[in-house]
């Protein structure tokens, strides 16, 4: 997929990470943040820190100094889900877009 412009598009979440809310398999609509702030409970997509090529869906659980966000999964097992656990908080102006699906 490429970077989002400014319409409103569709993501399929691939993998369990943000089970139970969300299923893997369910489509979920994301709008580019185009510079709007983004904070804690948002559901974001974002590309992996440490996998430029790959696109991740994750919570932001806080806010941290610096304009860095921590992202999480839902996933109620913390070596399920490939986050901010593991790569560390991301920069804030890193997020794509933000889920919009209530």
């Amino acid at each position: 997929m490429s970077q989002p412009g400014h319409e409103d598009f569709p993501v399929r979440l691939k993998g369990e990470s943000m089970w139970p809310t969300y299923p893997e398999g369910t489509v979920l609509t994301f709008r580019p943040v185009n510079g709007e702030s983004v904070g804690p409970g948002d559901v974001v997509l974002v590309h992996h820190p440490l996998k430029p090529e790959v696109l991740i869906v994750k919570r932001v659980l806080r806010v941290e100094a610096n304009n860095y966000l921590f992202l999480a999964g839902d996933q109620p097992d913390p070596l399920a889900s490939e986050d901010s656990h593991n790569f560390g908080p991301v920069p804030r102006d890193s997020v794509l877009a933000r889920c919009i699906t209530e």
